[in-house]
């Protein structure tokens, strides 16, 4: 039975090792004025149907008004528009606006960037050999 946990740690470090090398998706954040865990909240809410703050919070295993004062800040950042729900009038619905993809599209090319600068030290053949793996657990996941 693979042991899970040594996998776990084993992909912490890597990430650890080639990410934030080059520091551009923190400027990214910084410039924009996001912590990470609102951006982890734009990116949940740009990819789910979830779209309440009580099922984002729900999802994102936080309390209701700590993601409500993120959702706040994003809408004063005009990155998440708000809207009442169709079916009741009291629930707020929440949509990423096109200023918040454009976001998410410029802090994930930072992101390629950083992690690149960061595996530029492998050899090639461990990076092809890298690229195999990955594209084959990308697929089963």
């Amino acid at each position: 039975m693979p042991d899970y946990d040594a996998l776990g740690g084993l992909v912490q470090e890597f990430v650890n090792r080639v990410s934030h090398t080059q520091g551009k998706t923190l400027a990214v954040l910084s410039d924009a004025s996001v912590t990470l865990q609102q951006v982890l909240l734009l990116r949940r809410l740009a990819s789910s149907s979830k779209s309440t703050p009580s099922e984002l919070a729900e999802q994102m295993h936080m309390s209701l008004p700590a993601v409500s004062q993120m959702v706040e800040r994003l809408f004063q950042l005009e990155l998440v528009s708000r809207y009442e729900s169709p079916e009741d009038r009291r629930k707020k619905q929440l949509t990423v606006t096109s200023r918040g993809h454009a976001l998410l599209k410029h802090i994930a090319a930072a992101r390629t960037a950083d992690y690149a600068a960061g595996l530029a030290s492998l050899s090639p053949a461990v990076r092809r050999a890298l690229a195999r793996v990955l594209e084959d657990a990308l697929r089963e996941l």
